[in-house]
């Protein structure tokens, strides 16, 4: 998979839209509708630039988005009000590798409601919500400690979503739970996309620990503080 492929159904999966491919020569795309919530995606991979532009963004304001998006660091600074996230190409699980992981992790069901509940309060419904199975649950003496689930669903792919209670977290919990999720994602015949905030250590960490590989530094707004 070449990392415009990867970006684009990053793109796709997070902000809900639908991209042509993104030509291997091509250094930008402008966007049709609906509109994402930034006027600006820059995508660097390989000493290479790709800009994803809103339609309604014009040549001066271009500019000064290309200039903040260069100068923004991994946390987001309100002169600039850019994000910077880092997309991750998934590793392939081999048998030994699913086999160990659900030594530690497996898969819920309805039948772990109460276990959901307990994990986030009232939240089983949602997290049960099947545009974002697989739920690959690690379970220990009766409790739920680490939950990987599909975030964000396209047709094509999936990107993770994963949550570890504090007191669970540094035991390889979270590990298996994402090797895991990933095998089954690429049983289903879909792209398994791990993505996270370039202030993020710890997730960063968890990437890599998998398998996954950065392959994408990306930078986009503006958007405020809270956004994601």
């Amino acid at each position: 998979m070449t990392e415009r492929e990867l970006l684009r159904l990053h793109i796709e999966a997070v902000w809900s839209l639908t991209l042509p491919a993104i030509d291997e020569s091509a250094s930008e795309l402008v966007l049709a509708q609906p509109f994402p919530p930034w006027s600006l995606y820059l995508g660097t991979f390989a000493q290479e630039e790709v800009a994803l532009w809103r339609p309604d963004v014009t040549p001066e304001q271009r500019l000064l988005s290309l200039e903040n998006a260069r100068k923004a660091g991994d946390v987001w600074e309100q002169a600039l009000e850019m994000r910077r996230e880092v997309v991750f190409l998934y590793p392939l699980i081999h048998p030994e590798h699913r086999a160990k992981a659900q030594q530690v992790a497996r898969l819920l069901t309805v039948e772990d409601i109460a276990l959901l509940d307990a994990f986030e309060p009232e939240g089983a419904p949602h997290m049960l919500d099947p545009r974002k199975a697989p739920y690959i649950g690690v379970v220990l003496d009766g409790r739920l400690l680490s939950i990987a689930h599909s975030a964000r669903q396209t047709l094509s792919a999936c990107e993770l979503g994963i949550d570890t209670l504090p007191e669970a977290r540094r035991r390889g919990y979270a590990a298996a739970a994402v090797t895991l999720w990933t095998a089954i994602v690429q049983q289903q015949g879909l792209v398994p996309i791990y993505s996270a905030f370039a202030w993020n250590t710890a997730s960063l960490q968890l990437a890599r620990a998998t398998g996954y590989t950065s392959h994408i530094d990306g930078v986009y707004g503006p958007v405020p503080e809270a956004s994601e």
